[in-house]
């Protein structure tokens, strides 16, 4: 269950210990601490790293976990600020010296840095002026000072500059309406208005309508698209003077054309049908000179972004179908002028476990689409409309193209070749691939157990290429590193870390990842990632935590540091092994799905002389939580278990509503994870057999729930259903509601983030370790945010010695 604007994960947080604290030297055995762990920098998620013009620089955004706050829709409305924009600094290296600048020292939220064509200037947002609203900002790289460009209201998650470097395109709050309108304009959904009937006051009534089948199709939307409706404006440097290109219209992607005499925008204008996520665009162009709007094509599928890309003469615009309904993902192309679409790809149907990328790229030339199509580069003739794949790498898979500009591929050798980063499914490891784009060969440039897609960034996001092609920047972590940020050469020869966001992490013995593999009970090969605890001897025998979410290939999570969102070095390091393990699911079959995939894997940990059989326990967040529930009530084995924000009815949740009339559950089960492929009208019986809520009374291991009372994704009361029906039944259960909390513990209050893992911590320890609260360590919260004050004076700053704060 996932919202495209967030992970549904565990944060990386964790509890602190009033203890003498580690100094600097060598890695240490012992449990890794809160104060060394949840007061950590993060890269500022789907924010992404751009090089200045002239390559010398990086711009980057970094979140302080201490500032997080909750994620929700009217927060967004309001202000312009998205939850997991909180706490982000925009921060400046240059990649030769390592010199490190914070630009804008902890006031307000920070984000989207943009360099000026010149590179004189860093545009971004922020909220810092103390109004309430985010704007735009500009820091001027001669003068080194700040300066908000216009006091309008911008709801945007993009700054793009015009080609001559004279303004800067950017979304705003629609002209006309107020904060309070612009706020009840995006709550109510399509079907829903408030009533004014005659000779009747002081009612609080909202009246909702749904169509009747004989007058067309009702539509039942998992989200309000109306959250991307803005104006898009064009901000003068100079003199800050706006002019309002586009009115009052959802607006997705925006991009100039290369010469900047047009701006291409995608309009998401409904969900195709309901029960699913589809979205259907239109694609538009207006004229900065005539200001003549044309839609060039329309009703088409594309992905949640929007995708599209220019052309280098901005003759013709490219576009790839894409989304949950779409089984080609052909690529397109259009003219500005006029004239319909072309199918330039050709490609037959795919089955959905193909590896696809939305985004296509131009070659330099403009002769040529570049695009990733079951995980091997293909290119398509503009010309010809003939396409081939042209860069598969022997037991990799193709999973990100590297580019230039927004439109453009990146050669580093003038047009002959490209950089493609790769994902081995055997090994769980990413690398960087140099292909031939002639079709000629590839040859292996970085390859060395790392993950470079960890951090929670949008496709396209994860690297960035400098525009004289010397240069590429990228994340890099693996299971004992947290991310930071490296800069190479194209050849990967010479590489250099920019940044050391966590260097408290240093000074501990992080447990170590092996991967494991099982046969199902179906028989099928699977695989899963676990990570040893950090004093591990062999022959004995650990607890063991198993993380699940069905239909996920958890073993993937080999690389990244600490897994899946949530730091699981936390139990590693205090004596426990986890395991995430692979647990593909059919449809109409979910439920007993996990259960053949999952307790084999967990059997095969236990054959290893790993785990000990008392002693396991599961848990699982979101989708996660449901998986874990499922598994409840099928065996008995597990001694402990946290369930997270997950539901137990499947048709319950189908029917959640939220008070803009989205019913984000009804597509989720009909024609996603949920898999019961249609409605509970359809396959009543279906519904039932995969809902644990209704298999309660078969519960016996104690569970503690987890909630956020203002969950947009999996609604408060599936929480409450699950306490009250194990209460009723006497079996042992705890219920944890976090109040005014989201779905995902990542953009929590520091405060109930440290809450949520004391409690996850103990939970197990009393479980698995027979530990009552009387023996468990008294931990405390101190100093500033739970950070022991000693530590605030004397901790080195996230980048090193280079900073200015």
């Amino acid at each position: 269950m996932q919202k495209v604007l967030a992970k549904l994960s565990f944060v990386t947080c964790l509890w602190c210990i009033l203890a003498v604290q580690n100094g600097v030297g060598a890695q240490k055995p012992g449990a890794l601490s809160v104060a060394d762990s949840l007061n950590v920098h993060s890269f500022g998620q789907l924010i992404p790293i751009r090089f200045s013009p002239d390559g010398k620089w990086l711009a980057y955004t970094v979140k302080d976990n201490q500032k997080s706050e909750p994620l929700d829709v009217e927060m967004w409305a309001h202000t312009g600020v998205r939850g997991f924009y909180t706490g982000t600094d925009v921060w400046i290296v240059n990649i030769k010296t390592g010199e490190t600048k914070n630009l804008t020292s902890g006031y307000g939220a920070n984000w989207l840095p943009t360099w000026s064509p010149d590179g004189h200037y860093l545009a971004f947002l922020s909220d810092r002026s103390g109004r309430g609203q985010a704007n735009l900002w500009m820091w001027d790289s001669a003068k080194r000072d700040l300066r908000r460009l216009t006091d309008v209201d911008v709801r945007a998650d993009q700054i793009e500059w015009t080609p001559d470097g004279n303004k800067i395109l950017v979304t705003t709050v629609p002209q006309g309406l107020s904060i309070e309108d612009y706020d009840m304009k995006l709550m109510p959904g399509a079907e829903r208005e408030e009533p004014r009937l005659a000779g009747v006051s002081g009612s609080t009534v909202v009246l909702y309508r749904g169509t009747p089948a004989a007058k067309g199709p009702s539509q039942s939307d998992p989200w309000n698209l109306d959250t991307m409706l803005r104006d898009l404006a064009s901000v003068d440097i100079a003199s800050g003077r706006i002019e309002f290109l586009v009115k009052g219209q959802r607006i997705a992607k925006y991009l100039p054309s290369p010469d900047g005499s047009r701006v291409a925008y995608t309009v998401p204008r409904r969900f195709e049908k309901p029960g699913s996520q589809q979205i259907v665009y239109d694609l538009a162009t207006i004229s900065l000179a005539t200001m003549e709007v044309r839609v060039v094509a329309s009703n088409i599928r594309l992905g949640f972004s929007g995708e599209f890309s220019w052309s280098p003469d901005g003759s013709m615009l490219a576009y790839r179908t894409f989304g949950m309904e779409e089984k080609n993902n052909d690529c397109f192309i259009v003219g500005v002028d006029g004239g319909a679409s072309r199918n330039v790809s050709l490609l037959a149907t795919q089955n959905s476990s193909a590896r696809n990328s939305e985004r296509v790229l131009w070659g330099p030339e403009g002769k040529h689409l570049f695009f990733i199509n079951g995980g091997v580069l293909w290119r398509a003739s503009v010309e010809s409309n003939e396409s081939a794949g042209i860069g598969g790498v022997s037991g990799r898979t193709i999973v990100q193209l590297i580019s230039r500009t927004s439109n453009t591929l990146w050669t580093p050798d003038g047009g002959g070749s490209t950089v493609v980063l790769t994902h081995d499914n055997q090994g769980k490891q990413d690398g960087f691939y140099r292909v031939d784009l002639a079709g000629k060969g590839v040859a292996k440039l970085l390859e060395q157990g790392q993950c470079f897609t960890c951090t929670n960034l949008m496709e396209g996001q994860f690297m960035a290429a400098s525009l004289d092609c010397q240069h590429i920047a990228y994340l890099a972590e693996d299971a004992q590193h947290d991310s930071d940020l490296w800069v190479s050469d194209g050849s990967f020869a010479t590489r250099k870390r920019l940044t050391h966001l966590n260097p408290q992490f240093d000074h501990y013995k992080m447990g170590t990842a092996r991967l494991v593999d099982w046969l199902s009970d179906d028989g099928k090969r699977l695989h899963g990632t676990l990570l040893l605890p950090s004093d591990y001897l062999e022959g004995r025998r650990y607890p063991l935590i198993v993380l699940v979410y069905g239909g996920a290939s958890l073993s993937d999570f080999f690389d990244h540091f600490g897994w899946y969102g949530f730091n699981l070095q936390l139990f590693a390091t205090r004596g426990y092994a986890v395991l995430l393990p692979d647990c593909p699911q059919r449809l109409g079959t979910p439920m007993l799905d996990l259960a053949k995939t999952v307790l084999p894997g967990v059997n095969r940990v236990i054959e290893l002389g790993i785990a000990d059989p008392e002693r396991l326990g599961v848990m699982g967040h979101s989708y996660g939580g449901y998986s874990t529930l499922s598994l409840l009530v099928q065996t008995a084995r597990f001694k402990a278990a946290i369930e997270a924000d997950g539901p137990g009815d499947l048709a319950a949740f189908y029917g959640e509503m939220d008070q803009t009339g989205a019913t984000y559950g009804s597509a989720i089960v009909e024609l996603g994870q949920g898999l019961m492929g249609g409605t509970p009208w359809q396959f009543r019986d279906r519904y039932i057999e995969n809902s644990p809520v209704f298999y309660l009374d078969r519960v016996e291991t104690p569970l503690l729930i987890v909630h956020g009372s203002r969950d947009r994704a999996v609604g408060a009361f599936l929480g409450d259903q699950l306490f009250v029906g194990l209460r009723r039944l006497g079996k042992e259960v705890e219920y944890a509601q976090y109040r005014g909390e989201d779905h995902s513990p990542m953009y929590w209050r520091y405060g109930n983030q440290l809450d949520l893992v004391q409690r996850m911590i103990k939970w197990f320890d009393k479980h698995l370790k027979g530990e009552t609260p009387d023996t468990i360590p008294s931990e405390k919260v101190c100093g500033r945010h739970g950070v022991p004050s000693a530590r605030q004076s004397s901790e080195p700053s996230h980048c090193g010695g280079n900073c200015t704060m």
